[in-house]
């Protein structure tokens, strides 16, 4: 997929998560946290405006993320990516702390989104 094409794979995929009540985020071909919407800000701890594009390298330092059993949880074996090292639909659960302090138990499903098997691209993930 040329650059382009996936710059508006990307933009599409925003504007469609901001119209949605389901908490959604996006994240891009590298993994960075690039949108999420109001009503996963209300479950990370802060809105998207405020904390802007997380890179990749951060997630685990700012989430936090742990199995329900209160282990370290790699960002790899998240849905999430799941979704974005091995291009295939996941789900799971597990447990991170929210950007307000507070810890939060989530179901998550994350999916590409328009990306062709051999190529990494935009993904998904809603969760509650």
């Amino acid at each position: 997929m040329e650059r382009r094409q996936r710059h508006l794979v990307l933009i599409a995929a925003r504007s469609f998560a901001a119209k949605l009540a389901t908490p959604t985020l996006i994240a891009d071909a590298r993994g960075n946290l690039v949108y999420y919407n109001e009503a996963a800000a209300r479950i990370i701890g802060r809105s998207h405006t405020d904390v802007g594009d997380v890179p990749a390298s951060r997630w685990a330092e700012l989430f936090a993320p742990e199995t329900l059993e209160a282990e370290p949880l790699p960002p790899e074996q998240t849905p999430g990516g799941a979704a974005l090292l091995e291009g295939r639909p996941a789900h799971g659960s597990f447990a991170m702390l929210g950007l307000d302090g507070r810890p939060r138990e989530l179901a998550v499903a994350a999916f590409p989104v328009l990306s062709p098997p051999e190529e990494r691209g935009v993904v998904r993930a809603i969760f509650w």
